[in-house]
């Protein structure tokens, strides 16, 4: 994770089984979503997700039941792409966290699964965007829950105070968030899953909370931002000699690594992203994802048209005025031994969070419950978009089958 700076008891408030809902303020279209939330970790570059919502219903005696769709709209007109089982669930909603509300979005077909808890990157790139086409797959053997944090995507609002988006706050606000599910699903643990920056609060929420989680599942793992940045410059060098990118070679060039020039990160993100070892190596599959994924009912036009305001409230926000907690970052020293099993998910050409440091980290940590590291060959940063079918697969066949009591 190289980023340093972004250009980056709660009830549901929805209708049941209303036959006139409220009008969704304009799903964007594919094209216009596609610029939102330039993830550090992935991805809105399809956010282009589908529909959204918050309660049930069903259209007559032995009819199946329908969690979510566009007539069981979420408070503010937006929803979720329904479900139709019978202990299912799609709901989009708000909830309160460390004082201040934040949406959520959760999805599955049946709430005896265990919950997958899904911690975005940035900070400040919101997941709701990408949740559905990128975790569909999951739905059927997990309950995902997927949060925008405090501040960005669909948990920004006019008036939240900025001195609030701290890196303890957040911490604090993912406890919370998997102490609530807990409490809502009525289970001991959760799995929790954390991308590039949630991967920081993730790995730290393990450490100091084992008992809540059944496992940890680190995906484009943060370890050591001040040793990733040289070895991110190395390979974009290299991948722009191999694809003949004079002007990217002459870029890089002015880049100092030796010492890191922290005023520089950005601009070497900026170029892994366009020599595709940044969030996706492989951009000629955009398109495809964007369609696939479909109009983005998860947000209004309020929710999309705010983003440059969330960005700037991040910019002017503790958590990135202060960085000492990026520049410091070493998780080989900072968390030696987790007390859960452990799984490291790496995109074989992710250099945001380089493999090698990744797995660096995994070999040396002590975990005596068990740790593995897992590469994906096609994938960079994010590779439960690049190779979704694999990443289910890892993620239903080897952490659930290898965890589940």
């Amino acid at each position: 994770m190289i980023e340093c700076r972004r250009r980056d008891d709660v009830r549901l408030s929805c209708q049941h089984g209303s036959s006139r809902r409220p009008e969704p303020d304009s799903p964007r279209p594919p094209e216009q979503v596609a610029r939102l939330a330039p993830v550090l970790i992935a991805t809105t570059l399809l956010a282009a997700t589908l529909l959204a919502a918050c309660s049930d219903s069903t259209t007559g005696p032995g009819a199946p039941t329908i969690h979510g769709g566009p007539d069981n709209p979420a408070r503010d007109g937006s929803y979720t792409e329904a479900i139709v089982s019978e202990n299912g669930i799609a709901s989009l909603e708000p909830i309160v966290l460390g004082g201040v509300e934040q949406w959520i979005l959760i999805r599955g077909h049946d709430l005896s699964n265990p919950v997958l808890v899904f911690l975005h990157g940035g900070p400040g790139s919101p997941a709701i965007p990408y949740a559905r086409f990128s975790f569909e797959g999951l739905e059927r053997h997990f309950t995902v829950v997927t949060w925008d944090q405090r501040g960005c995507g669909k948990s920004y609002y006019d008036g939240l105070d900025a001195s609030t988006i701290t890196f303890d706050r957040l911490l604090s606000d993912a406890r919370e968030l998997i102490e609530q599910m807990r409490s809502r699903f009525g289970v001991q643990k959760v799995y929790l899953m954390g991308l590039s920056w949630g991967s920081t609060i993730g790995t730290l929420t393990a450490r100091d909370h084992p008992d809540l989680l059944h496992a940890y599942i680190g995906v484009g793992q943060a370890v050591d931002v001040e040793r990733g940045i040289p070895i991110a410059h190395v390979a974009a060098v290299e991948q722009a000699t191999a694809l003949g990118r004079e002007d990217a070679l002459a870029a890089l060039e002015t880049i100092q690594t030796d010492p890191v020039d922290w005023e520089q990160a950005q601009e070497l993100v900026d170029w892994l992203e366009e020599l595709g070892l940044g969030d996706i190596h492989d951009h000629s599959l955009l398109p495809g994802f964007a369609a696939e994924a479909g109009a983005l009912t998860e947000y209004t036009s309020a929710n999309t048209s705010s983003e440059d305001d969330w960005r700037q409230l991040y910019a002017s926000s503790p958590l990135i005025q202060d960085q000492t907690w990026l520049r410091t970052l070493d998780m080989i020293q900072q968390v030696p031994r987790l007390e859960v099993p452990v799984y490291f998910l790496s995109g074989r050409y992710d250099y945001k969070t380089p493999g090698v440091l990744v797995e660096e980290y995994h070999d040396a940590l002590d975990a005596p419950a068990g740790k593995r590291m897992i590469w994906f060959e096609n994938s960079a940063h994010v590779p439960f978009i690049e190779e979704r079918s694999a990443f289910h697969s890892v993620m239903i066949d080897t952490i659930l089958a290898g965890t589940r009591q």
